[in-house]
């Protein structure tokens, strides 16, 4: 096995003890909005969001160059 594959399985097992630990249903709420749902659903969207707004960004800003 390569060191590659290792850090790969390594970090699927840590992500799968993260979802069976973040697994309850939490209430979010933000202004107006109010929203149930799994804490890991809403951990992945934040990252997904922040990844967006971060890869958007670094888009535009090489853009200008």
């Amino acid at each position: 096995m390569n060191w590659k594959m290792i850090i790969g399985v390594a970090a699927l097992i840590l992500m799968g003890i993260f979802v069976i630990q973040n697994m309850e249903v939490v209430s979010v709420d933000f202004l107006i909005w109010s929203l149930q749902a799994s804490r890991v659903i809403i951990y992945l969207s934040i990252f997904l969001l922040g990844s967006i707004v971060g890869w958007t960004w670094k888009s535009i800003s090489l853009h200008k160059k």
